[in-house]
């Protein structure tokens, strides 16, 4: 594990380089995440049940190379929700520790009696050093992503060690600023880079965030971690994010108990949803007439909520300039209809006064340990940390520096679970060099593949909706 950890902080050093447009060694970076994955391999194979199966069945043992592990070691994302939805309709949380088990590189012996509920279950693994994400569709069934202490520092450590400096190269930042972040950079160790950032709140920002304030669910849990470096951060909903309330809300009430819990959560939601929002409106104002910048994010369809709401009373809010914006969550709107990023880029611009090199766009997954941001010509730019795959329809490797197929990932930083993941997104492929100025893997034109259900906060919300419908 220490020669994993020194690989680990080589390429956050790297993707620091790359994050601020400075050359970097192409080849070194291939051969670190080469090394780190066939690492990982080697422990999935000894600690991690499901893999050892998949790679016994395949006939696969130690190996030298990544090919083998694209051509038959990747899972669809969908090996994060294998269990039997009746131990949760049963509440029978030892058999869901069981199943853990066989996706985690440890055995989880945690009691779990007198478990009623997912949200009593997560917080019963937390003090073992389990950290447990999920992410729900609109079917409701949840996938789990079980993270050791060390995965889930690498989680929180990753997006922070190159987003900081990347926003630096846009030239948002003030002289100052870019000063400060470029010497941390150089003189600090990767960890103990994100670690002072987390700690140290920006002056003069104020964080503003369209999701729930606590809850373990994906993308609100990238707005929990980003709102620890502002000294003010408000919340569109001050509340947990509960997810035993989103799986009845999906399958569907039972019994009066959990109407209850669907009528309260949809009350908070929807009944007070224009009163929330004009909340954060006021929040906004009351930053700009401060004089303290903003960092805005939410999900787009939030940010169509939120604008439309704003013209219809206000008219417009002039921020303070340096203000930022940031979407993420899928580009499907509330209704379900799809918003076309330029149009509500155009919309956010001419609302808040905010230029568009301040408003982007971030794409992650639950399962992945790294924020994926795009730049002003459209395309997603990976960090050189994660190795991408490109699958054609049969679920096989494409090569090429232009191509279209299914999303898939190696990440070096998944050590604790199955790190070699196929998405169920459809992306346009691109290698070489951006007219942005960065270079390396990037994609654009993402789809959902054909039979894959709408993941995150709304399509939940959609169907939170219709329940009054």
């Amino acid at each position: 594990m220490d020669r994993l950890r020194s690989i680990h902080t080589e390429q956050l050093r790297i993707s620091q380089q790359w994050a601020m447009m400075k050359d970097y060694d192409e080849e070194h970076a291939k051969q670190l995440r080469k090394e780190a994955l066939l690492i990982n391999h080697s422990r999935y194979l000894e600690k991690i049940p499901v893999y050892k199966k998949m790679a016994k069945e395949e006939g696969i043992d130690r190996i030298d190379d990544l090919e083998t592990i694209k051509k038959y070691l990747m899972f669809t994302d969908d090996v994060f929700k294998s269990y039997d939805q009746s131990l949760l309709d049963n509440n029978d949380f030892a058999g869901m520790n069981e199943w853990l088990s066989s996706i985690f590189h440890e055995r989880i012996n945690v009691d779990v009696r007198g478990v009623k509920s997912i949200d009593e279950w997560i917080g019963r693994l937390a003090p073992h050093g389990i950290n447990l994400c999920y992410s729900s569709g609109t079917s409701g069934r949840f996938s789990f992503i079980p993270r050791c202490s060390q995965s889930w520092e690498l989680l929180l450590t990753a997006p922070i060690c190159y987003c900081a400096p990347y926003v630096t190269s846009l030239g948002i930042t003030t002289f100052i600023e870019n000063i400060v972040v470029r010497l941390a950079v150089s003189l600090l160790d990767p960890f103990r880079f994100a670690g002072i950032a987390r700690d140290f709140t920006l002056p003069g920002y104020d964080g503003i965030f369209l999701s729930f304030q606590r809850g373990n669910m994906g993308i609100q849990m990238v707005a929990q971690e980003l709102s620890k470096v502002f000294k003010n951060s408000f919340f569109l909903y001050d509340m947990d994010i509960s997810a035993s309330a989103i799986r009845i809300i999906t399958r569907g009430a039972r019994n009066e108990e959990e109407r209850k819990t669907v009528e309260n959560f949809y009350n908070e939601t929807i009944v007070k949803s224009k009163e929330r929002y004009r909340n954060i409106i006021e929040h906004l104002k009351e930053s700009a007439r401060k004089g303290r910048k903003v960092l805005l994010f939410g999900a787009p369809y939030q940010f169509k909520e939120l604008v439309e709401l704003v013209r219809k009373k206000e008219g417009s809010v002039k921020l303070k300039k340096g203000s930022m914006m940031m979407t993420g969550g899928g580009w499907k709107s509330f209704e379900g209809n799809k918003i076309e990023r330029k149009d509500l880029t155009a919309m956010i611009r001419d609302t808040f006064d905010v230029p568009e090199k301040n408003i982007r766009d971030g794409y992650s997954m639950t399962e992945v340990n790294s924020l994926i941001l795009v730049c002003e010509h459209g395309r997603y730019h990976l960090p050189p940390i994660i190795e991408p795959v490109i699958l054609d329809d049969n679920f096989i490797p494409m090569e090429g520096e232009n191509i279209y197929g299914r999303l898939g990932f190696l990440d070096p930083f998944a050590v604790s679970y199955p790190g070699f993941i196929i998405t169920g997104d459809n992306v346009r492929y691109h290698y070489g060099k951006c007219d942005c100025g960065m270079y390396g893997a990037a994609f654009s034109e993402i789809t959902r593949a054909p039979g894959r259900e709408i993941k995150g906060c709304g399509g939940i919300m959609t169907e939170i909706a219709s329940i009054k419908a």
